[in-house]
């Protein structure tokens, strides 16, 4: 083991990254991405299927990642529990697991091959997908997404989108434990707590990590707060929103005063959607332990977070004396940073007291106005979700050439139509009471892109 660290080290330097990879339990940004076969895969399809996906990020020059790929873990992983049908996977899986490699630091197909400055053929007898990020298909986007700081990193992703960093497991599947996947209309998940827990002057907000878990849009939730030890406090917090099926949001609670150290904070959510009835009570509580100020590396009660205003993000703090300094990922010591490209942002907030704050991670992604873009208005797909019946309208702004269609998870197509030459009002009821009840995909697709939605049959 003292050999493989040292070797993983190497890597790291090698890349050159200050950022650390994606913390255990945050959301798995989404993406789709072309392998060597010239296969496309989305990974939230898979995920919507109920399967976990494996992501080996390395690179072809790196020896620790050759010594992985070529121990034959992945290898077996795939064909013993991989998707059911797929080429070279056994008859006898479990259907439960979905593999990926990819190459993440924009080699090209020919080192992947074996060509120079590669450690070997990658390609030859590796039978689950292999992802090129050189330019040509795909680009290197989603190493920063996943914010890859060494080589290799193998990411574990349950259907619910929480991501483990597992390493060179020898039996990924042995360390398989994700909650299932969303089952009921209103379940809303509270995450592991990992924002701080040092107070700096006596004080502490706290900040959790909310998740929609159901299949209904969550845009309320009721947060009961429990201090208990050398101060007993007992208070609450309703939060509003928006979220839709596994999207998160992070919550600042409410200041906690007149701490002394080591009280145990226990946060307990409930009464999603102003009553409705909530799937799921076993995801409702994390709690954590308080500890006095220097008694972690001068980590106070401050709390960032950061907010998307167009493509520019803003830190923000919660508690602390003015005037803040902050520090992001990239470098940068402003408020707001404007990045050129989409993926994992963090930054870190000081006050005037010297308290810092644990680091806030940002996913951006970059935004087109994809419906600007190929001119559609008044977009409009009610009810959903939906027991049959699903009203369909928009407004073409152009004359143009449209091609509707419906897929289930596997993209499998259920229903089509093409509008030619056409402009104006479009509105259209769609039954879909003869199929199961799941989430299903509406594309609305141009000559100019592509606009997905989710439709949900329950």
């Amino acid at each position: 083991m003292k050999r493989l660290f040292t070797f993983m080290l190497v890597c790291y330097l090698f890349h050159g990254s200050a950022t650390a990879q994606l913390a255990n339990g945050s959301i798995a940004p989404d993406w789709t991405l072309t392998d060597l076969n010239g296969t496309s895969h989305n990974l939230y399809s898979y995920l919507d299927q109920g399967y976990t996906v494996f992501i080996d990020f390395s690179a072809v020059w790196c020896g620790p990642c050759w010594s992985y790929h070529t121990s034959g873990a992945l290898e077996d992983l795939y064909e013993n529990h991989g998707p059911s049908g797929f080429p070279n996977v056994s008859p006898s899986t479990t259907d439960d697991v979905m593999v990926f490699f990819i190459e993440g630091d924009a080699s090209s197909v020919a080192q992947l091959n074996g060509g120079s400055g590669s450690q070997g053929d990658w390609v030859t007898g590796t039978h689950y997908p292999i992802i090129c990020t050189d330019g040509t298909v795909n680009n290197d986007a989603v190493t920063a997404a996943y914010s890859i700081s060494f080589w290799p990193t193998v990411y574990m992703i349950c259907p619910d989108r929480t991501t483990t960093e597992i390493g060179q497991a020898s039996n990924p599947y042995n360390g398989i434990n994700c909650s299932p996947a969303a089952t009921f209309s209103d379940d809303p998940k509270v995450l592991s707590y990992s924002a701080a827990d040092v107070q700096c002057n006596g004080t502490l907000a706290p900040m959790v990590t909310i998740m929609n878990n159901g299949f209904n849009n969550l845009t309320s939730l009721d947060f009961q707060i429990d201090v208990s030890g050398a101060t007993t406090i007992n208070t609450t917090y309703s939060w509003t929103g928006n979220l839709n099926t596994y999207q998160g949001a992070n919550v600042v609670l409410p200041t906690l005063t007149g701490l002394q150290g080591y009280e145990f904070v226990m946060i307990t959510i409930s009464n999603p959607n102003g009553g409705a009835t909530d799937g799921d009570m076993n995801n409702n509580v994390t709690g954590f332990t308080s500890y006095p100020a220097g008694t972690s590396a001068g980590i106070g009660q401050l709390t960032a977070s950061i907010s998307q205003i167009g493509n520019t993000l803003e830190a923000n703090s919660a508690n602390g004396d003015p005037p803040f300094t902050y520090t992001w990922s990239t470098g940068a010591n402003t408020q707001t940073i404007s990045p050129a490209n989409g993926g994992s942002y963090s930054v870190t907030i000081q006050d005037a007291n010297g308290c810092v704050s644990n680091a806030a991670t940002y996913i951006l992604t970059l935004s087109t106005d994809i419906e600007e873009i190929i001119k559609i208005s008044n977009l409009k797909i009610y009810p959903n979700p939906s027991e049959n019946e699903f009203n369909i309208s928009f407004v073409s702004e152009k004359d143009q050439k449209y091609n509707l269609s419906v897929r289930n998870l596997l993209g499998e197509l259920l229903y089509s139509e093409m509008l030619n030459n056409f402009v104006g009002e479009y509105s259209k009821k769609l039954s879909l009471e003869n199929y199961a009840k799941t989430i299903y995909f509406l594309e609305i697709e141009t000559d100019k892109g592509v606009i997905n939605k989710k439709l949900i049959l329950q």
